[in-house]
């Protein structure tokens, strides 16, 4: 059986057996952390302020209990620490609070009560109907998005703003409900599309580069900080392995097969329309000195990308557009009136570290654009150019430059620069430490059901 084993290991391609080896790590490696998280933090709280109205929010990782109250006691606004993993203390006057029952147990507040807060716990720990996955390991990791995805394959699509999610996710995950815990099949989804993403990620920049260039882009691509969503029930994983698949497709030539690809990934996410243009690009330029009706007729299949955006787009109604505005109270702008906003949020005072982290993101994304136009073919350029911009025309009412960080990860041909320039050893050691250390602060507060994207 070992030697079976073995054998058919040393016949994958090189490829196939770094996408696995890389695949492992990673799996493992979050997985240790996420219950480290668990064992130091039984307990998530956070002293907020939603519109106004000073809130104290707590969940407990254990058993998904979640409360939300208002922090103001008489006329006196109150902040809260973790105590122990069943109470907290305000940080005014030291007592100590029972956070499920609501009340001070012991101190100056001794019998005082926190009442209810205005916003619902389903605001702040959206779990949009789903219950919360029987296994730990899982469990952690299942918040926000995830939870739409999961409702979407298990009720279908609503007017609650789910219509912003597109559908192929939910339907693979559908499928596999069948078989198993939705949870698990939701992580199985995305964590076989991350395997394929590897592969293909590592034959992609080996076309371009060499051998020892794709590995250090893989292993960059897996280290970035928030590359944790891709092995959990997010969309990343999924969608970029559509968008590798079509771009390898199209490298070779097997353009019918491009388009397809590319229709699952603009079936994916909203910004996978986009990847016609830098498939047109490759195609055009293939066809210089063709007859216009040759490349017209070579062009056809790219269309199905937009085609099924827009299927999709009628499907619902459009509601896409009044649940961003609505529900999920966004609205359209120029990039750089996000950049603008978020730089008064910090000099305001009111921001947070993930609203710095989510600027200082962009403007290193901004200046890597003129990077990968310099060291890479041109449609990587259009295709970097439009995943950086297409996030940044939506700003949100309480946080600009919403989850750029998330949405980094995509933008595929900065690894690429940055693997090309880590055969400097320093470079390639800022690039890890860096990398390393962000990922587990940010995962770590996704754990704890801090927004990071």
């Amino acid at each position: 059986m070992t030697k079976k084993i073995c054998a058919i290991w040393n016949g994958l391609s090189p490829a196939w057996r770094f996408a696995f080896g890389g695949y492992f790590v990673t799996r493992m490696a979050l997985t240790l952390w996420s219950l480290a998280v668990y064992s130091i933090f039984p307990m998530a709280m956070q002293n907020l302020d939603l519109f106004g109205e000073p809130v104290l929010s707590v969940f407990y990782l254990r058993t998904s209990e979640r409360y939300v109250y208002s922090r103001q006691v008489n006329d006196t606004v109150l902040s809260f620490h973790v105590a122990d993993s069943n109470h907290a203390a305000d940080n005014q006057t030291g007592s100590i609070w029972s956070l499920r029952e609501g009340h001070a147990a012991q101190g100056k507040y001794s019998g005082s009560v926190l009442q209810a807060s205005t916003h619902s716990v389903e605001e702040i720990f959206p779990y949009v109907g789903m219950k919360p996955a029987k296994n730990i390991v899982f469990a952690l990791w299942q918040r926000f998005d995830a939870n739409w995805y999961l409702k979407i394959a298990m009720r279908g699509y609503g007017n609650d703003g789910s219509t912003v999610y597109f559908p192929v996710y939910p339907m693979l995950i559908r499928i596999l409900i069948f078989f198993m815990d939705p949870v698990l099949a939701a992580t199985l989804v995305s964590n076989l599309a991350l395997i394929g993403v590897l592969a293909l990620f590592y034959r992609l920049t080996a076309t371009i580069a060499d051998d020892a260039v794709a590995r250090r882009a893989v292993i960059y691509f897996l280290l970035f900080p928030t590359a944790f969503f891709l092995t959990a029930a997010y969309t990343e994983s999924l969608f970029l392995f559509f968008t590798l698949a079509s771009f390898l497709t199209a490298s070779r030539g097997g353009w019918g097969w491009s388009a397809l690809w590319g229709a699952l990934a603009a079936l994916t996410r909203l910004q996978g329309v986009l990847v016609i243009v830098s498939l047109a690009y490759m195609l055009w330029r293939g066809m210089r000195d063709l007859p216009l009706r040759t490349k017209v007729l070579r062009s056809a299949p790219l269309f199905m990308i937009p085609i099924a955006t827009v299927s999709f787009l009628a499907f619902t109604n459009l509601s896409l557009l009044n649940a961003y505005q609505g529900i999920l109270h966004a609205r359209f702008v120029l990039p750089w009136d996000n950049i603008l906003a978020a730089l008064s949020l910090l000099f305001s005072g009111k921001g947070s570290i993930i609203d710095a982290l989510n600027l200082v993101f962009t403007l290193g994304l901004i200046a890597m654009m003129f990077a990968v136009w310099r060291k890479l073919p041109f449609e990587y350029t259009l295709y970097s150019l439009l995943m950086l911009t297409a996030p940044m025309l939506r700003m949100t009412t309480t946080q600009p430059l919403v989850s750029m960080m998330r949405y980094a990860l995509v933008i595929f041909p900065m690894f690429i620069v940055f693997a090309v320039w880590g055969k400097n050893g320093w470079v390639n050691r800022a690039i890890v430490y860096v990398s390393l250390l962000l990922q587990m602060y940010l995962s770590a507060q996704l754990i704890l059901w801090g927004w990071v994207g």
